[in-house]
C-alpha cells in the first residue's frame, strides 16, 4: 500500500541565517571581553575554544569566525592586554623610551599567568598582532637611535624578551611572603630593576663596539 501524503510541510532553512543553536551573535569586542577575565581569572592555561564559547553561551563555530585556532585565540588575547598598556613613545632619547616600553609590558603581563610563556615561546614566530607589532617597531627605533646595526638590534631584542618577559615567568605563582621559597618574590622584583639597568649598559656596550 502507498504511503499517504503528510499533510505538514517543513519550511526550507532561511538562508543567511545562523541557526538559534549556536547561541546569541559574537562579537569581536564580546569575545575579548571574555577572554581577558578568563585569563586574568585562571590564566592563560584555561582558555581552549569550547571553554570560552560555553563561558559565551555560543557554540564553538562563532569563535572560529574570529580566530582560526587555539593559539591565534591566546595571540589576540596577549595583544589586547598590550592594547590597555600601550607605552608613551614619544620620548625623543632612546634609553627613556627603552625604559618605559620595558615597563609597561611587564607591568600588563603580570596580571594575566601564562601570558609571558606564551609569548616567549613564540618569540620566533612572525608577529602580525598590531600591538606587539609597533613594541618591537619602537624597541628597533630606540636600537637603531643607540647606534645599534641590525644584527646587534636583533641580539638585544632578544635579551629583551628574557629581561622582560622572563622575570614575569619566573614570578607568576610566588607569594609576597614565603620563607620557605627558595626565591622570593622580592629578591625576584630587585633583580627586575638590576636587570634592566644590566639590559640598557649591555646596549651601550654594544654601541661602542668597533664596526
Amino acid at each position: 500500500m502507498a504511503s499517504q501524503p503528510s499533510n505538514l510541510q517543513v519550511s526550507p532553512a532561511r538562508r543567511g541565517r545562523r541557526p538559534l543553536s549556536e547561541g546569541p551573535a559574537l562579537d569581536r569586542a564580546r569575545l575579548v571581553e571574555t577572554l581577558i577575565r578568563m585569563a586574568r581569572e585562571g590564566g592563560v592555561a584555561a582558555l581552549n575554544i569550547r571553554p570560552v564559547a560555553q563561558e559565551l553561551s555560543v557554540s564553538p563555530r562563532l569563535i572560529y569566525h574570529h580566530v582560526r585556532d587555539k593559539e591565534a585565540m591566546i595571540s589576540l588575547l596577549t595583544d589586547e592586554i598590550l592594547h590597555d598598556r600601550m607605552p608613551d613613545l614619544t620620548a625623543r632619547d632612546w634609553e627613556t623610551r627603552l625604559r618605559t616600553i620595558v615597563a609597561a609590558v611587564h607591568l600588563a603581563y603580570r596580571d594575566f599567568p601564562g601570558s609571558a610563556a606564551f609569548i616567549l615561546s613564540r618569540s620566533a614566530n612572525r608577529l602580525e598582532q598590531p600591538h606587539a607589532l609597533a613594541i618591537r617597531v619602537a624597541i628597533f627605533s630606540a636600537l637603531e637611535q643607540a647606534g645599534l646595526n641590525p644584527a646587534q638590534r636583533e641580539e638585544m631584542l632578544i635579551l629583551f624578551s628574557v629581561v622582560v618577559l622572563g622575570n614575569v615567568v619566573l614570578a607568576e605563582g610566588l607569594p609576597t611572603s614565603d620563607t620557605k621559597l627558595a626565591m622570593a618574590r622580592e629578591k625576584v622584583d630587585a633583580a627586575f630593576r638590576r636587570s634592566v639597568d644590566m639590559l640598557i649598559a649591555a646596549i651601550r656596550a654594544a654601541a661602542a663596539e668597533p664596526s
